[in-house]
């Protein structure tokens, strides 16, 4: 029942959608004959009964309004803005088909609780399927009684003729049954106006509108919840009626319009039929019939055509839904990418992002890179292999870490593992019908970390990447080919001091931690593209790697220089920066060397290779990489504020079979 509930609300969604466009289209046809308005209901009718549909390019949902990417779930043919298994998502999501809503309606949704077997999804789920049926049941309870009710009314009708009764117990006429309805008018109508009133009640019964009505409320008592369907149902009661006035009036003279006009307002004021019975309708809205019935006018060629094609126009595009792209798998996955939502988190990651977070993935022949819009970019040397996904085997991947986003309803279901270097599936690219997510891979070649739901951008968008890419790579050889600059700030110097008050990290000469010997020394490149930050005292020179929290001594710093230079690079391809640096020590011999910060084991490595007497400098190369240089320290202020120029080539910095490494085979450089 659960499902069927999480149905019809999908459903209530898009006709909601549709009853809107139907009621600004009803405006545009204010003048023009009701028959045309009353048709138009019937596409509302429609996207409440049938839960699937056609797809066309003009649909209203194809406005720029809507984004319906996110709930075409099912197809073409169905639209899903509730998940089916919304109870069962470690982090609920509904999509509402405009972006601006979603965020606003999903903060509204309780948090999981992952010390309780029973998701609180489920439980409102539950509760709201029980509150669906209560008001189902009351709604037709009611009916049952009403109907009840006027049957002792009329049971003592007089048959004028046909299935014409007569009553004394009733004051306006009004249509009773089913399979044999019968028209019911009051006592002391005049031959006159049972000529009219008779026209309009049999022109309902000819167009069926009795069985129209009927299954027009059965709709009304499933999607009660829903306001936008009572609305549906009182304008297309409304128009119902004038339409009949209309066909009346335009086979009769134009005289009746008043003696018609008067009749009603007569009904109106000693109207007694039950409102809410499917099974008898009669006279209602009858301050806006009467308006109607006095400025009608026979309608020409022009507004029937005009007419007919607003109505067909409106009715083809309310009821198509939005077309979809192809989704042929593409023979190669090359293109721009932008995250769209968080499908899969495994219980070891905290940071989940909601539908506002914005990152973008690029994957070109021989790489794959991640940026966001704070200027983090992180490029991965990777190798493409198509394959398809068992559902078995991507289950296993997954494992038994929470809830496991379901693919059996995919008819294509293919992936691509992105392979690095070293051989490791780093991440994978599933392809599910017209659907794409990246997997984010850990431990090696096993397990799933998170999914992200992806969207494809315009195809140009490549291209221009590859050239911004290029441009940027440029800017950082530039500024890192020659020179390396290093002016120490107060940026957070404070907070990293309070950090290690309690320390025993620092230098003796440092034992103070005052805020006047401290410097923020993080270059501002690295700044923008990581989360690292390092500080140095200009006394002793000791330098510092705060990431994460966490400090974590640079190398040594007794006679030196610490830190000499910097630069970033993810040279194991695992989506990580390493933060690489030379450093200088030794209050005798002057010995230099060079280190990196691996953030994913959180750990300082230092090379073998040392220098001596001179200092050296680590800057990227034209092919991506790191290299190593010598290198004389110039304009020197203080050990924070001066400038590093390379000299002679020592190594390039590589990654070669699973390990960081230098391409020179000494151990010491010339003294």
């Amino acid at each position: 029942m659960e499902m069927l509930f999480l149905k019809i609300l999908n459903m209530s969604i898009t006709a909601g959608y549709v009853i809107l466009a139907v009621l600004i289209i009803r405006l545009l046809l204010k003048r023009f004959p009701k028959k045309y308005s009353y048709f138009l209901w019937s596409v509302v009718l429609f996207r409440l009964v049938c839960p699937v549909s056609f797809s066309s390019i003009f649909s209203i949902f194809q406005l720029r309004l809507f984004d319906m990417t996110t709930a075409q779930r099912e197809g073409q043919r169905a639209l899903n803005y509730i998940p089916m298994e919304l109870g069962n998502m470690e982090s609920a999501n509904i999509t509402t088909g405009i972006p601006i809503m979603n965020s606003m309606i999903n903060e509204t949704l309780p948090e999981p609780n992952l010390q309780s077997s029973v998701s609180p999804m489920e439980k409102w789920i539950l509760i709201g399927t029980i509150l669906w049926c209560i008001g189902i049941a009351v709604l037709l309870a009611y009916s049952v009684i009403t109907y009840i009710r006027l049957n002792r009314r009329v049971a003592t009708a007089i048959r004028l003729k046909d299935n014409i009764f007569e009553s004394d117990k009733i004051r306006s006429p009004f249509i009773f049954g089913i399979f044999r309805p019968r028209i019911f008018i009051p006592f002391g109508l005049s031959e006159r106006e049972q000529d009219y009133i008779l026209r309009h009640e049999e022109y309902h019964l000819k167009r069926k509108d009795h069985l129209i009505k009927l299954i027009s409320f059965g709709v009304l008592v499933v999607y009660w919840f829903n306001p936008l369907v009572w609305i549906a149902f009182a304008m297309m009661s409304k128009d119902m009626e004038m339409s009949c006035d209309e066909k009346v009036l335009s086979e009769t003279s134009e005289d009746l319009k008043r003696e018609y006009s008067n009749s009603l307002l007569s009904f109106a004021a000693n109207r007694r039929i039950p409102v809410a019975s499917p099974l008898a309708f009669g006279e209602s809205s009858i301050k806006e019939r009467i308006k109607n019935v006095l400025r009608f006018k026979k309608p020409g060629k022009g507004v029937t055509v005009t007419a007919i094609a607003i109505c067909a126009l409106a009715a083809a595009a309310c009821a198509a839904n939005p077309a979809k792209e192809s989704t042929d798998i593409p023979e190669e996955p090359y293109g721009i990418y932008s995250f769209e939502k968080r499908l899969y988190s495994h219980a070891f990651i905290s940071f989940i992002p909601n539908e506002s977070y914005k990152e973008y993935y690029a994957f070109t022949e021989d790489s794959f890179v991640i940026a966001n819009e704070s200027g983090d970019r992180h490029e991965i040397p990777v190798s493409y292999e198509k394959t398809e996904l068992d559902e078995q085997i991507y289950k296993d991947l997954i494992g038994d870490y929470g809830y496991i986003p379901g693919i059996s309803k995919y008819k294509k279901r293919y992936q691509y593992k992105l392979t690095s270097e070293s051989g490791e599936d780093v991440y994978r690219l599933f392809f599910l019908d017209d659907e794409i997510w990246l997997a984010k891979g850990f431990n090696g070649n096993n397990g799933i970390l998170y999914i992200n739901k992806i969207k494809k951008l315009r195809d140009g968008l490549l291209t221009e990447f590859k050239l911004e890419a290029e441009k940027q790579q440029a800017e950082d050889n530039r500024e890192y080919d020659e020179v390396f600059s290093m002016i120490g700030t107060k940026e957070g110097v404070e907070e990293f001091l309070a950090l290690i008050k309690d320390s025993t990290i620092t230098y003796e000469n440092d034992s103070s931690n005052s805020i006047s010997l401290c410097y923020n020394i993080t270059p501002e490149n690295i700044k923008k593209r990581s989360g690292y930050s390092v500080f140095k005292f200009d006394i002793s020179c000791a330098s510092f790697l705060l990431y994460d929290g966490e400090v974590y001594p640079m190398g040594e710093w007794f006679g030196g220089w610490g830190v000499t230079s910097m630069a970033l690079c993810d040279m194991n391809g695992d989506g990580l920066k390493e933060l690489y640096f030379t450093f200088s020590f030794g209050s005798g011999l002057h010995r230099s060397q060079v280190a990196y910060f691996d953030p994913k084991i959180k750990q300082v490595i230092t090379f073998e290779y040392a220098q001596f007497s001179e200092d050296m400098i680590v800057t990227n190369n034209q092919n991506g990489g790191l290299s190593l240089y010598t290198a004389d320290i110039s304009n020197m202020k203080s050990p924070v504020d001066f400038e590093m120029r390379k000299d002679k080539f020592i190594s390039d910095i590589v990654y070669k079979n699973g390990e960081i490494t230098l391409t020179t085979k000494a151990k010491y450089g010339s003294p």
